[in-house]
């Protein structure tokens, strides 16, 4: 895995206290609370947790994607740009050149009546004003950059002509197409068999270094993490539970949840009907319990757990856990 810079060292992105939440008729739904995290020049961050966690709730909110019904707070800033001050109109200008989204269902984010090559082209015309027969051909070049077969042909195709995987590679094409510093991936080999799976993975990792930009991977599986990031941040119930260096959050996992999530991977040599799933669902962020969101799953809750909230624990070269208890002592606990 290529080293980058540590992201305390100007970061591209820093994101500080974010909320999200969403009005409803029981109220405002707090998807996201308080979230925060930074992401390094060069560096691939994963954002890992099981589905309703906040994940792409994340990913929507630095885009600026979210529906009117959203409310954000906190801070959001891309290199010098604060994202929470710009327009709408600024936001839209920003998203494509300097951050683009590949999202996980290709098929229903490419338009169905549109040839895939213009839907690359456009974004080159409405942003830099390029006539549409070199955008075109900036299309053909993009389509083939990211290993799609006779790009030339392909470019004039519609999406439903088009394999999963080559609809997964037409998006990335399309976000790469005004060289943002920011790619952010939500779950972008979901529905893709292993082999193809794999054939993305590899052109994220190749594009990346070719580019240098950075990737927020949005996804729910270790395997992938452990493969292409750098650091990560696990979310659970719309927080962010731990954070840290790859490596060492595998080998020394500080939070329950994650340590819960590590020993659910499928191992060669383990019988299926031995691993240890999580017990119990998520709760729903309109019903969330007292104290620590994850204590009714959790095989270490004491009482102290269902009734206040962790503090942040710092522990050691930047690894940080949102628990009551050092993840070595149970009987050490972090008070405020």
């Amino acid at each position: 895995m290529t080293q980058v810079r540590s992201a305390a060292a100007q970061p591209l992105l820093s994101v500080n206290g974010l909320r999200v939440g969403f009005a409803s008729r029981s109220g405002l739904v707090q998807a996201v609370r308080d979230v925060s995290f930074t992401v390094a020049r060069g560096e691939v961050f994963a954002v890992i947790g099981e589905s309703g966690s906040g994940k792409s709730t994340v990913a929507q909110a630095l885009m600026g994607l979210l529906p009117p019904s959203a409310t954000v707070e906190g801070n959001m800033r891309l290199d010098d740009l604060d994202l929470m001050a710009l327009s709408k109109r600024e936001r839209r200008r920003l998203s494509g050149e300097h951050m683009a989204l590949v999202r996980q269902d290709a098929l229903s984010a490419l338009n169905p009546c549109t040839t895939v090559g213009y839907q690359i082209a456009e974004t080159l015309m409405v942003h830099r004003g390029t006539t549409k027969a070199a955008a075109m051909a900036e299309a053909v070049r993009l389509l083939d950059l990211t290993g799609i077969p006779t790009a030339k042909v392909r470019v004039n195709q519609y999406p439903h002509e088009f394999s999963g995987g080559m609809r997964q590679r037409a998006l990335i094409a399309m976000a790469l197409a005004l060289q943002p510093a920011l790619l952010i991936a939500d779950e972008p080999t979901t529905a893709l068999d292993a082999t193809i799976k794999a054939q993305i993975l590899d052109l994220l990792l190749k594009l990346r270094a070719e580019f240098g930009m950075s990737i927020v991977l949005i996804t729910h599986d270790m395997g992938v993490v452990a493969r292409m990031a750098n650091r990560m941040l696990v979310m659970y119930a719309g927080q962010g539970v731990e954070t840290g260096e790859v490596g060492m959050v595998f080998e020394r996992p500080a939070h329950p949840y994650t340590r819960s999530l590590l020993a659910a991977i499928p191992r060669l040599g383990v019988r299926a009907d031995s691993l240890a799933a999580i017990p119990g669902q998520p709760p729903s962020p309109l019903s969330l319990p007292a104290g620590c969101p994850f204590h009714p799953r959790c095989g270490r809750a004491e009482e102290l757990c269902t009734q206040q909230q962790p503090k942040p624990l710092i522990l050691a070269e930047g690894q940080s856990a949102l628990c009551h208890f050092q993840p070595e002592k149970r009987d050490v606990r972090i008070l405020a």
